[in-house]
């Protein structure tokens, strides 16, 4: 076979190309460690690593998210906290205030320390995150969510709605909270009815020139549930009300309990009414509500004191409706500024402590349910974080495997590489020289 010397030039220049060309790769694999420097010579492995990068930056982004949300609600966990000790201080001062004994000064300082209580607590409710967002605001997050008004009511800015994060595939979790459903609709009363008293418990009016004089010093509430079935049947689905009347009579202390449907106005109970029961009053007894005469009771209330003889004093149970928080701050300041001295005025102050007490127990129950939801949520984040990490490495090592330069066997095959080319160098030098004119003499 003969062989060209242009065929022979192109064969050996093609060699070393090649020899080059793999040593070059290799060079590049030990400086770089990534054994996919080509893309060509490995399809499937490059492909592979593709889809392992886009795994890892989506993980990496959920990661961020979850950072975020957990950051979030260990901020709203920790307000609430902050709320709950300043209810635990209104409980206090409620209570020290629901005494006969308390002055027209200590009223007063109660009245100015309440007022700092609801700036307070409204500024703990427009609580904002590092970025400047309402965290109790709902969606609408720039905005305060909660305003004091001049008449000392407070207004809900914001809605209804959670803000969410996705922190894995197909799962979020909420990083804010609405605050209506925490700091206005809670449930008034015991949670299922509330006890009004009426306004003539306290004072007589003057009629024809005489002196109005104090009734007595009953109290009623605020009261508990025996049978919550039928109490939701009474109080939501036939709307009924039901009222107390405690009488002095000539014939002693005895009660009655009416129901009906219907307004109670300010003269008293204005719904047409049947009697479910009566008997026999004492003072500090709790009396037992049936639903219809003679049946089981399905609540009862605890009484305390009684009417002077003659008079009547009488409550109104009706279904418990959401009030805020802010209105049961409100009202322990109207129940501090009624004033103090005569027993008229000590029984209507004890009568509302008694009905905002019952209301911030409801609100304790609502800041537990949300503090424990909200601790459920920061386990699960917690959980879902411990995942994706695990996720990562996992999806690393496996990318690794796939990328990454085994260093020993590619030093190995850079060494035989360069041995060869050099070899090759050589060899093609020293073939170049060869002409049949050097063995012509």
């Amino acid at each position: 076979m003969r062989v060209s010397t242009q065929e022979f030039y192109q064969s050996s220049l093609y060699s070393l190309l090649n020899q080059q060309s793999t040593l070059n790769n290799l060079s590049q694999q030990l400086s770089t460690g990534n054994a996919l420097i080509n893309p060509t010579n490995d399809p499937v492995g490059n492909a592979q690593v593709l889809d392992l990068n886009t795994k890892i930056a989506n993980l990496g982004s959920y990661q961020q998210s979850n950072t975020y949300a957990q950051q979030g609600l260990s901020m709203s966990s920790s307000t609430l906290q902050s709320v709950g000790t300043l209810m635990n201080q209104v409980q206090q001062l409620a209570v020290q205030m629901n005494n006969a004994t308390v002055n027209s000064n200590d009223l007063q300082n109660a009245v100015t320390t309440m007022q700092g209580n609801l700036q307070q607590l409204v500024q703990l409710a427009n609580t904002q995150d590092a970025n400047g967002t309402y965290i109790y605001g709902g969606s609408n997050a720039q905005t305060p969510p909660f305003q004091l008004q001049s008449d000392g009511t407070v207004q809900y800015m914001g809605d209804s709605s959670q803000k969410t994060l996705q922190i894995g595939p197909g799962l979020t979790t909420p990083v804010s909270q609405a605050g209506n459903a925490i700091f206005m609709n809670v449930p008034a009363g015991n949670g299922t009815f509330t006890v009004t008293a009426s306004g003539s418990n306290y004072l007589i009016p003057a009629t024809s020139g005489a002196t109005a004089t104090d009734v007595g010093n009953t109290t009623l509430g605020p009261g508990s549930v025996l049978n919550q079935a039928t109490a939701d049947s009474q109080f939501v689905a036939d709307n009924a009300q039901y009222e107390v009347s405690i009488s002095n009579t000539s014939s002693g202390l005895t009660y009655t309990v009416s129901s009906g449907t219907g307004a109670v106005d300010s003269t008293g109970w204005s719904a047409s009414s049947g009697t479910v029961v009566s008997g026999t009053y004492t003072p500090g007894q709790s009396i037992n509500i049936p639903s219809t005469l003679g049946g089981s009771p399905f609540m009862t209330v605890s009484t305390n004191g009684q009417p002077v003889s003659g008079h009547t004093a009488q409550f109104t149970l009706a279904a418990a409706k959401p009030q805020s928080i802010f209105q049961t701050f409100s009202d322990l300041i109207a129940a501090f500024t009624g004033g103090s001295g005569s027993p008229g005025a000590n029984t209507r102050r004890s009568q509302d402590i008694s009905n905002a007490l019952a209301n911030l127990n409801q609100f304790q129950t609502t800041l537990l349910s949300t503090q424990a939801q909200i601790g459920s949520n920061i386990q699960q984040a917690q959980s879902v974080q411990s995942l994706n990490a695990n996720l990562t490495q996992q999806f690393q090592t496996d990318r690794g495997n796939i990328a990454d330069v085994s260093y020993p066997q590619v030093i190995t095959q850079f060494q035989e590489s360069s041995t060869a080319l050099q070899a090759a160098q050589k060899a093609f030098v020293q073939v170049q020289g060869l002409s049949l004119f050097n063995y012509i003499s």
